[in-house]
Parts: C-alpha cells; structure tokens; sequence
C-alpha cells in the first residue's frame, strides 16, 4: 500500500474519533468546542489539498514522460 493511501486511511480513522469525541462533548456538557473542530478541519483540508496537487504534479509528469518516449 502506497504512502498516500495510508495517510488517506488515517485522516479517515483520525476524523472519525475525532468527531466522536466531539459528540461526547456536545452530549455532556452541552459545549461545542468551534475553535478546535475549525482547526482540525482546515488541517485536514490542507493535508487533502496537499496530497492532492502532489498527485496531479506526479501524474502530469508521468504523462508527459510517456509522451515523449
């Protein structure tokens, strides 16, 4: 399995727990932690959009290798 595909996996599984545990709070203590769930999600869209512009610059260079061969 490929790098990219296992830190997909973890931000997936990471998301999950995450958003458990950010139901837990809102069921206890009637409290939404909004600075925290805006960080984590704008670092996991960066990390997402990081991982993505890397795969279409790998891509694209794969692809323009090829045609020049």
């Amino acid at each position: 399995m490929k790098t990219m595909n296992k830190i997909l996996i973890l931000l997936g599984i990471t998301t999950i727990v995450f958003m458990t545990v950010c139901f837990c709070f809102i069921w206890h203590n009637r409290l939404i932690p909004d600075s925290l769930i805006y960080s984590y999600f704008s670092a996991i869209g960066a990390e997402g959009f990081i991982m993505g512009w890397i795969k279409t610059v790998k891509t694209k260079g794969e692809n323009k290798d090829e045609n020049n061969n």
